[in-house]
């Protein structure tokens, strides 16, 4: 049936509508504490909009938008929250292992990967190396030590991820525990030993291990299933032709 659906435009758009629909109850229900809080400052301070004095009318109308702003900051922790649940939910079961795209493993989680581009696209950057971002990770499930301070919200299939104590991760890096190859997906667990620091705009892929005190620079790709032993430093070289880049891994 999976099948039919991929290779049938007809039969993906209820497919899509049904999901999208899914993903708009979520974020109604990550809504609803936002949505509490302005229904009852607009209730309790509304009527001072037509009070007619300017002092009541200017008071009424800064509450509100006082309320309105603390509801979209709340949205942000109980987005999370929901989001977080669910996807650990949808995602429990699935295990390290290489999956045909029509099956319903690829299709479960085709399903909780987009929740977590919801959470990505409108949460996530806005609250950086915050409790509340490692919060949402611990719940997907990924195992992160203490003292970490992770600046990117990449961390995909986080419930794949060990990261260790005292770990730094720069801005813009993309740690991925999955791939698409040969029409299949791959799931690999990724560790990070304690102590390490991974510079900004680096990609680690599926199946890697990094061992403790590592430095990994800026804008470093790490394939998969390498094993980094401790203490390595790693760094990208800019601008090489391929024949050299050849030289330089075969090296």
């Amino acid at each position: 049936m999976l099948k039919k659906v991929a290779d049938s435009f007809i039969l993906q758009v209820p497919v899509t509508l049904i999901v999208y629909t899914f993903y708009g109850l979520i974020l109604g229900l990550s809504l609803v504490p936002s949505g509490y809080l302005i229904v009852t400052a607009i209730h309790r301070f509304g009527p001072g909009l037509a009070a007619g004095s300017s002092s009541e009318v200017f008071l009424s109308l800064t509450t509100i938008c006082l309320a309105t702003g603390l509801a979209v900051f709340l949205f942000f922790i109980t987005g999370l929250i929901v989001m977080g649940i669910i996807i650990r939910l949808l995602s429990l079961g699935i295990k390290p292992g290489s999956y045909t795209i029509a099956t319903p493993t690829v299709f479960r989680w085709l399903i909780f990967s987009g929740i977590y581009t919801m959470a990505v696209t409108l949460i996530l950057p806005v609250i950086p190396m915050t409790f509340f971002a490692l919060l949402f990770f611990r719940i997907i499930g990924a195992k992160i030590g203490k003292n970490c301070q992770i600046n990117t919200f990449m961390l995909n299939d986080a419930y794949l991820l060990e990261i260790e104590n005292d770990v730094i991760v720069g801005g813009q890096t993309d740690i991925s525990c999955h791939i698409f190859e040969n029409n299949k997906l791959i799931l690999k667990p990724v560790t990070i030993g304690s102590g390490t620091m991974i510079g900004a705009h680096c990609y680690i892929s599926p199946g890697v291990t990094i061992g403790k005190n590592c430095v990994i620079g800026l804008n470093s790709y790490i394939r998969k299933d390498k094993n980094i032993p401790d203490n390595t430093r790693l760094t990208s070289v800019g601008a090489v032709s391929f024949k050299a880049a050849g030289k330089l891994e075969k090296g």
